[in-house]
């Protein structure tokens, strides 16, 4: 079974390896029945959702999944979009960062996932990717709104935990700075190839008591099957210098006999202020490989290896 760690202090625990449930709003509920099964029964048991995956479709299959599962599970969904019907009748995303806002979501959301509660709750993408120049206008009104309605949901038990989920450490120091999260999930900065988040976040995170999920331990897929011509950097075609990094990784990898996905999802497992890696799955069969992965004894002749080699930001 997993090894379980503290989210900040918040009273959970979580398991050092987690489940995202994004795609899962793209397969048929048969197979992301599997994939939730495979993952409880390994321990494998936080499960993370928001409206924006598959809209709507990831949080109503994972619902369904997990009505038929048995054992123990916690949920974390988010809040700061609405799914919305446009004006070919299609679903489309809408951004709500205000307190009735907030408020929808998650009503729409425990809809579609079958359940009264969760146990997380999170602040979806605040950051750059999504806003550009009016990030920190978007950070301050989604503070003065859906902030205000989470801190009420953690006060009346509504929720256990509330969190801010983005890929922008900037944002995630000002959500450190001027709220009072349990909790931070940064995507894709606690990385063998981005380790801004173990210089910039972790360090104040740790000294304020505020658990670090690590969310996208793969940079979207290059860290999964290496450098490739298909593979992706942050949903891109990856620079020269990502793919020689990637390779140099690789390389090191190849002379201790480690799978390149092993040292991608335990890599921000070194540090003991992040509770737990977040990875995503669309089969039992990936849940099955990411777990031999995280149990795979790694040395420190390797790591030392690793860091001569690619030099990763933050080793």
């Amino acid at each position: 079974m997993l090894a379980r760690r503290a989210l900040g202090r918040s009273g959970l625990t979580l398991p050092m390896l987690a489940f995202g449930a994004s795609a899962l709003g793209t397969l048929d509920d048969e197979t992301a029945a599997g994939a939730v099964d495979a993952a409880i029964a390994a321990g494998m048991d936080h499960f993370d959702t928001a409206p924006f995956y598959g809209l709507g479709e990831s949080e109503r299959r994972l619902g369904v999944a997990l009505a038929q599962a048995r054992g123990r599970f916690t949920i974390s969904t988010k809040v700061g979009r609405l799914i919305r019907r446009g004006s070919d009748g299609r679903p489309q995303p809408v951004f709500d960062y205000s307190h009735d806002g907030a408020a929808r979501s998650l009503e729409e959301s425990l809809a579609r996932l079958g359940r009264t509660r969760v146990d997380l709750a999170v602040l979806h993408d605040v950051s750059r990717r999504f806003h550009g120049e009016r990030t920190d206008a978007v950070f301050d009104e989604a503070m003065a709104g859906a902030y205000r309605a989470l801190e009420a949901w953690r006060s009346d038990g509504t929720v256990q935990a509330i969190g801010i989920g983005v890929n922008d450490c900037a944002t995630c120091l000002r959500a450190l700075r001027e709220a009072d999260f349990d909790f931070l999930l940064l995507a894709g900065r606690l990385t063998l190839l981005d380790g801004e988040g173990f210089a910039a976040v972790l360090p104040e995170a740790a000294r304020r008591g505020v658990g670090v999920i690590a969310a996208a331990p793969f940079n979207s897929g290059i860290l999964a099957i290496g450098a490739r011509p298909e593979a992706t950097f942050f949903y891109q075609s990856p620079s020269a210098e990502i793919l020689e990094r990637t390779q140099r990784i690789e390389d090191a990898c190849a002379r201790h006999h480690v799978p390149l996905p092993a040292a991608a999802l335990q890599f921000a497992l070194r540090d003991p202020a992040v509770s737990c890696v977040l990875a995503g799955y669309r089969s039992a069969a990936q849940v099955r490989e990411n777990l031999a992965h995280v149990a795979r004894r790694l040395d420190e002749g390797f790591w030392e290896d690793l860091r001569r080699a690619a030099d990763p930001p933050g080793a």
